[in-house]
C-alpha cells in the first residue's frame, strides 16, 4: 500500500508526546508512531464491533452449557436417588423377612408350649380344670391385645 500525506493539526502537547515517545522507543520518525496510533484505534473499534455482533452466540452457547449441565447433573441425582431407593429397599426387605423369621418362630414356640401346659395341667388336674384355665387364659390375652381406651384426662394433656 502507498504511503499518502496528512497534514493535520494537533495541540503541543500532543506533539511533544510523539517527539518524547519517538526518541524513548528509537523510532525514525513520528509518522511511525501515529500510523500505530491509528492502527491499534481501528482493531480496537472493529474489535468493539465484532465483540458486539458476537456476544449474542457466546451467551447463547453459554447458556446451553449450563442447561446441559444442569441437566445432567439433575439425570446423575435422579440416578444417585434411585440407587440409594434400591439400596434402602434391600436393607428394609432384608429386616422385614428377618422378623417375619422370628415371628413365625415365636408363634411354634407358644404353640408347643401351650400345648405343653395344657397337657401338663390335664395330667395334674383333669381336663376341666386345663379347659378352664386355657379359656380364662384366652380371655385375658383378649382383653390385653385390645386397643385402650384413653382417659379423658390424659385426651386433654395431650
Amino acid at each position: 500500500m502507498a504511503d499518502v500525506r496528512l497534514n493535520i493539526w494537533i495541540s503541543e502537547e500532543a506533539k511533544d508526546y510523539l517527539e518524547h515517545r519517538k526518541d524513548h522507543e528509537k523510532k525514525p520518525g513520528m509518522n511511525i508512531i501515529v500510523e500505530e496510533l491509528i492502527r491499534a484505534d481501528m482493531a480496537l473499534r472493529q474489535g468493539t464491533k465484532i465483540e458486539q455482533q458476537s456476544l449474542p452466540a457466546i451467551t447463547e452457547t453459554v447458556r446451553a452449557e449450563v442447561r446441559q449441565a444442569t441437566a445432567d447433573l439433575r439425570r446423575e441425582l435422579r440416578q444417585d436417588r434411585e440407587l440409594e431407593h434400591l439400596a434402602e429397599r434391600d436393607f428394609l426387605r432384608k429386616h422385614i423377612d428377618r422378623l417375619a423369621g422370628l415371628l413365625v418362630h415365636a408363634i411354634r414356640n407358644s404353640g408347643i408350649a401351650r400345648r405343653l401346659i395344657y397337657a401338663m395341667l390335664a395330667k395334674a388336674y383333669g381336663v376341666p380344670f386345663a379347659l378352664q384355665a386355657f379359656e380364662d387364659a384366652k380371655e385375658k390375652i383378649k382383653t390385653e391385645l385390645l386397643p385402650r381406651k384413653k382417659d379423658p384426662q390424659q385426651e386433654q394433656e395431650l
